[in-house]
């Protein structure tokens, strides 16, 4: 249920036409809600005061006016459904105000993970039509939609992002140690043990770590963060090189031939038939976007020496030297 649905169902409360499924939602809720303070300013309660009294003096009336036993103007249960109208009527009547965190609450957004293999450099499209290329291993997690004034994500690892411009919603990239903001533009941010850096390719982006600024980068301008110390350093950066992992499928730095030939396998979802000793070689190189299976298989052989055949059902057979 959106929030305009959730709306209906306590218009139909107020007015004595609630469904038994409509009571248990509005039970449900003020559950949930019961604890929680809403802060409003001396000026909206006025407003709210306007709209409020006159309904909560209709709910309060009985149908018998002959019937006059002492009134409890506010019991406990009709200041809660009270709450419930004050935040109706604060984002119908002062730009939705809480309209994100009770919509959040109602119907909450679902996230997603993409994580990059520990070989592939993987591309994502964010619901915003965002871009992210994933280095190895690096994860991403965010909503499968995005409401609200700003748009989200958060990553581990390194990642090439290509943020789609939205000059009302800005978009807020949280790692383990820094938070980046921008508008549209695009930019490298990247988490290693000791150091978290962010590099500007194209645009602007403010930069923060614990809440606290730590820079404001331009194009071709890179924040190095020290965890230790907690200090930044601030640099010049070249774009090609940072960006050079991006044109990439596969980036291998010494690793077993056979684990090099399971992650081509999978990508191309093929079957490999090994020779049944391990070949005891490694095998370091990047593969580009646009390198085909054969492609990978030569470059494999020519590097390692080993043999390579397609058989009649699609196999790759391999022998080795």
């Amino acid at each position: 249920m959106d929030i305009n649905g959730f709306e209906q169902v306590v218009e139909r409360y107020l007015n004595g036409e609630a469904t038994n499924e409509d009571l248990l939602l509005i039970e449900q809720w003020l559950q949930q809600t019961g604890n929680k303070a809403y802060e409003l300013t001396a000026e909206k309660k006025k407003i709210i005061a306007a709209h409020l009294l006159p309904r909560l003096k209709a709910i309060t009336q009985t149908a018998a006016p002959e019937a006059r036993k002492p009134l409890q103007l506010f019991p406990k249960r009709l200041v809660r459904i009270a709450a419930a109208i004050l935040v109706l009527i604060t984002t119908g009547t002062l730009g939705w105000i809480f309209r994100q965190p009770l919509a959040n609450r109602i119907a909450p957004v679902a996230m997603n993970t993409i994580k990059a293999g520990p070989y592939e450099i993987k591309k994502v499209q964010l619901p915003d039509q965002t871009m992210v290329t994933l280095n190895t291993g690096a994860s991403i997690s965010f909503p499968v939609a995005y409401r609200g004034k700003q748009r989200t994500a958060t990553v581990e690892g390194e990642a090439f992002f290509e943020i789609a411009a939205d000059k009302h919603k800005p978009f807020i990239v949280h790692t383990p140690t820094l938070d980046v903001t921008v508008l549209g533009t695009s930019f490298v941010v990247k988490e290693q043990q000791h150091f978290a850096t962010v590099s500007v390719i194209t645009g602007k982006v403010k930069v923060a770590a614990a809440e606290q600024p730590l820079a404001a980068l331009e194009a071709c301008r890179q924040v190095q963060y020290n965890k230790q110390s907690h200090k930044a350093a601030l640099q010049p950066v070249d774009v090609q090189q940072v960006m050079a992992w991006t044109r990439h499928s596969f980036s291998f730095q010494e690793v077993p031939l056979e684990q090099v030939l399971q992650a081509i396998a999978q990508k191309w979802n093929v079957k490999l038939e090994l020779p049944g000793v391990a070949s005891g070689k490694e095998f370091s190189g990047d593969f580009s976007n646009n390198d085909s299976l054969d492609d990978m298989m030569a470059a494999l052989a020519l590097a390692t020496g080993i043999h390579w055949e397609k058989t009649g059902t699609g196999i790759i057979r391999i022998t080795y030297p």
